[in-house]
């Protein structure tokens, strides 16, 4: 078997429809090759550290009950993973948004 390695390339514009809430953003994307999605979500900035981390938010699809199905991200500069003190920092807000043990990690590190 062979497998064909595809770089999904998309490319994003962000706007914030209301100056007074800049942590929520609308995100317009668009796949650059034409089988890519493309699309637009509303995407806010849930906390953030500005050096470290930030917890993001955007619903793309919804359940039966309306909530979404699986918008919340925890993204980290760090490939090694976050230090013990913004760990605790980090669960603390996931129990805040009630999302503690819903998160997955998802290893970014350019290979296959």
């Amino acid at each position: 078997y062979r497998f064909w390695v595809i770089c999904a390339d998309m490319a994003a514009q962000y706007t914030v429809p209301d100056p007074t809430t800049p942590a929520k953003t609308y995100m317009r994307y668009q796949g650059l090759a034409s089988y890519l999605s493309s699309g637009g979500d509303n995407y806010w900035v849930i906390d953030t550290d500005y050096d470290n981390y930030a917890i993001t938010y955007a619903c793309r699809s919804l359940k039966e009950d309306g909530s979404c199905d699986d918008g919340y991200s925890l993204i980290s500069r760090n490939p090694h993973g976050l230090p013990p003190a913004i760990q605790r920092i980090l669960h603390q807000k996931q129990e805040e948004i009630c999302m503690s043990g819903q998160f997955q990690p998802v290893l970014q590190s350019g290979t296959f």
